[in-house]
């Protein structure tokens, strides 16, 4: 009877000293040997009691390794995404400007270029026409479609900004219906501001195009006061004409007809 009671009271105690011994991370053993630890424990010997792993090491799965494996460090370029535990390894990613090559994140390169320029492959290049990029982002973006909206090109685009395009706005009217009810309708004209670029552009053409009509009237009145005074001039320089009375005139418009004088040589004489 004693000896019963001995052999069960040794095998309590021997059942309750197994996980004293063992720990909580044993998985499997045999008698009091464990022989495979839980993940984030290790076996420091073939037969023994698993030892958790330290702050620096992890096991992410069964084993009975007699070491953790170590964690990974993320310094430099790499920044911790999730830290490392027991159970599970650190992970990694690239610092901001950066972009990881690979799922595991163990390479990392530019994840934005310059203003004006977009990630190809691992290059950055300038964006092609029609594109820009202000350097938020890592693709290039087409231009506004100012035509598309309604409105004119007010400044052209760049490789680092977008084409600006003419205000315009709406107008809300009311027109009325078929029945004698007024129907509120939108007016969906649009009506472009120009900018105030544009506007210091039209002042300055409307102040060349006259001074340059006043320049051209100027000349004219110049050019038709010179032709004047210069026909005058001509004028005073041409001789009046002289009339010249010839011998027959002369002879004729003095004397009476022969006829009459009883001619020259003839003496006159006195009737008795």
């Amino acid at each position: 009877m004693d000896v019963v009671m001995s052999s069960l009271l040794c095998g309590v105690l021997q059942i309750l000293y197994i996980p004293t011994v063992l720990g909580n991370g044993c998985l499997s053993s045999r008698g009091s040997c464990c022989i495979l630890c839980n993940p984030g424990y290790f076996l420091p010997r073939e037969c023994g009691p698993c030892r958790p792993c330290p702050v620096t090491g992890y096991t992410d799965k069964p084993n009975n390794q007699p070491y953790c494996d170590h964690c990974r460090r993320c310094e430099g370029i790499f920044s911790y995404k999730e830290k490392c535990t027991s159970t599970r390894n650190a992970v990694c990613t690239c610092i901001p400007g950066k972009k990881c090559t690979n799922e595991k994140c163990t390479q990392c390169r530019n994840d934005r270029c310059l203003a004006g320029q977009q990630l190809v492959g691992s290059k950055c290049v300038t964006c092609p026409l029609g594109t820009f990029n202000t350097g938020a982002e890592s693709i290039c973006t087409p231009w506004k479609n100012c035509s598309a909206l309604g409105g004119i090109i007010s400044i052209n685009g760049t490789h680092t900004s977008n084409v600006v395009c003419g205000e315009f706005f709406t107008k809300a009217t009311k027109s009325p219906g078929p029945s004698s009810e007024v129907n509120t309708t939108t007016d969906t004209r649009q009506v472009l501001v120009p900018s105030p670029g544009e506007s210091h552009l039209q002042i300055i053409y409307i102040v060349a195009s006259c001074a340059v009509s006043l320049l051209f009237i100027a000349i004219c009145v110049a050019c038709r006061w010179k032709l004047t005074e210069k026909i005058k001039h001509v004028c005073q320089e041409i001789p009046k004409p002289i009339v010249k009375q010839t011998e027959e005139e002369d002879g004729c418009s003095c004397h009476f007809p022969e006829e009459e004088n009883g001619g020259e040589n003839e003496p006159m004489t006195l009737e008795a």
